[in-house]
């Protein structure tokens, strides 16, 4: 006899529920990571900032934090080079030809797991996208920001670097406009950083119609600029310089400037950097020589813009974070041979470090975000770089938001020189929104114990031969003007009232023989009599 049990419709729900918690629960044991593989091509050594022995600590540092954060996620990694290529002019003929035969290497679209490149860049991203966008595959730069912004051309390509490449110009334009400055020297030095031109043809194009220019160019490698005769023709036309070279030439141009009494806040010089860093030049007063104190008072017309503003604040970390990221690049850099920089020789990059660090973390987040998406497809270069855009990351080397082309925003700042401390702060950083450019205020600027800075044309002109500032004997021009203001309102005030008068004489004159009968009177004749006597 078999004794039948009827259950509740509440146990059979409690069993699916059990049954359903026991199979996922076996799946998470047993589901395998996602494999994932991430190529860095590029140039080796240290003919610029921007090759893979210059950038590398930063991806493998990154590396070991995430297959430690996500074990859900297998990450391999490879570099891809050719040490026998110098320099990225002679890179860019062979990097398409690298990629694309270890791609084919691979198995091409069926490796056995999905492939993205993240790289640092020199000249040659132009042509890794167009690889990237014919093989749907996720296109990571960190040092180079010639992202095109033609989605159709570039379906796959994100860019975290922080440089400003497009707003050149407005990270001098909007200072200019801030500060009503309408005149402005632009001196450049040909042989100096190769940012330098590049800013020059930009914010000449940008400023022609806007704010009036005079251009100068000169070669410091070959013949030496006479800074005098070019004081005095600025003194003459505008009181803003914004010097495009190196800080041996700026204290040049400051020492002649001091000599003519041109360091006293009515001057103002405008210097810039890509970023702080020594081996491309250092912008210091000191460099113990019998003109130190001078340029020290000098640099106190200075205005400083830095193009990559890799500080603390700049990159929106706290100091013990940035300061343990070194730390570790700079492990990376002594433990692996590969970098050739065992002894810290060169300085490290720090502005490419983060941004490949950043890459790398950015990818690691999205990529989980995804799997928890049932239509996920991570061969899916184009889907997957639509998950970047229109973001806001925050990595452990600095907060990265992306607009809607993915491209980074950047941190631009601009500093005075604090003569109390002997270095610069910073005063007022960029702030985009939408793509366009303002600055916002860190604090007020001190300029000579004031809070402004000068006018580009003084009061009293360039010369000062303004008329209103002409010295008078007795009264005082500006009295004087108003007195002949006055006076010239009651000529003008009296003219009109005589002539109303005249025109009102002249009409009742005009109409003599309009006689009034009421006004005449008829007198009786005179009698005349004779007395005789």
């Amino acid at each position: 006899m078999h004794e039948v049990r009827f259950m509740s419709p509440g146990y059979h729900i409690f069993k699916g529920l059990m049954w359903l918690c026991c199979t996922t629960s076996l799946l998470c044991l047993t589901a395998k990571p996602l494999d994932v593989l991430i190529v860095t091509p590029g140039l080796t050594g240290f003919s610029t900032t921007t090759t893979i022995t210059q950038t590398g600590p930063g991806f493998e540092v990154a590396l070991h934090r995430l297959k430690t954060a996500y074990t859900n996620i297998a990450f391999s990694h490879v570099y891809l080079y050719n040490l026998s290529i110098p320099d990225c002019g002679t890179f860019v003929y062979d990097a398409q030809y690298i990629l694309s035969k270890w791609f084919y290497e691979q198995g091409g679209d069926r490796s056995p797991m999905p492939i993205y490149i993240v790289t640092p860049g020199c000249l040659e991203p132009g042509l890794y996208n167009q690889l990237a966008a014919a093989w749907n595959m996720l296109f990571i730069t960190v040092t180079t920001s010639d992202l095109s912004r033609d989605k159709s051309i570039s379906p796959t390509w994100i860019n975290t670097n922080i440089f400003p490449t497009m707003f050149l110009g407005d990270v001098f334009y909007r200072l200019f406009l801030m500060q009503n400055w309408t005149s402005v020297y632009m001196v450049l030095d040909l042989d100096s950083e190769p940012m330098y031109p590049l800013v020059f043809r930009v914010l000449d194009k940008l400023l022609r119609s806007k704010v009036q220019t005079f251009n100068i160019q000169y070669s410091s490698e070959k013949e030496d600029l006479d800074f005098k005769v070019l004081l005095e023709r600025f003194a003459t036309q505008s009181r803003v310089m914004l010097f495009l070279g190196p800080a041996a030439q700026l204290r040049l141009l400051l020492l002649s400037a001091a000599a003519r009494g041109h360091t006293t806040g009515e001057y103002v010089f405008i210097a810039a950097v890509p970023f702080l860093y020594k081996a491309q030049d250092t912008f210091m007063w000191q460099t113990f020589d019998q003109n130190d104190e001078i340029i020290r008072a000098a640099y106190r017309s200075v205005i400083f813009v830095t193009m990559m503003d890799v500080s603390p604040s700049g990159l929106h970390v706290t100091e013990a974070q940035l300061d343990e990221l070194k730390s570790k690049w700079a492990a990376e850099f002594k433990s692996n041979p590969f970098y050739g920089n065992q002894d810290l020789k060169n300085e490290p990059s720090i502005p490419h470090l983060a941004s490949a660090n950043a890459a790398m973390e950015m990818l690691a987040q999205v990529l989980n975000e995804s799997m928890a998406d049932p239509d996920f497809d991570p061969r899916n270069g184009r889907a997957l770089a639509r998950r970047f855009l229109n973001r806001t990351f925050d990595t452990s080397s600095g907060r990265v938001i992306l607009d809607r082309f993915g491209d980074r925003t950047p941190s631009v700042s601009v500093s005075y020189f604090n003569d109390t401390t002997g270095d610069f702060q910073v005063y007022i950083r960029s702030n985009i929104t939408n793509g366009d450019y303002r600055y916002s205020a860190v604090k007020p600027v001190s300029w000579f114990n004031g809070s402004y800075l000068p006018p580009n044309e003084p009061m009293c002109g360039y010369m000062g031969d303004k008329l209103e500032c002409l010295p008078h004997t007795g009264i005082q021009t500006k009295e004087l003007f108003a007195g002949m203001g006055v006076a010239v309102v009651a000529v003008i005030v009296g003219s009109i009232c005589l002539g109303c008068l005249i025109r009102s004489r002249a009409l009742k004159e005009a109409n003599w023989w309009a006689l009034n009968g009421g006004l005449l009177e008829i007198s009786a004749p005179r009698m005349s009599s004779k007395i005789n006597g």
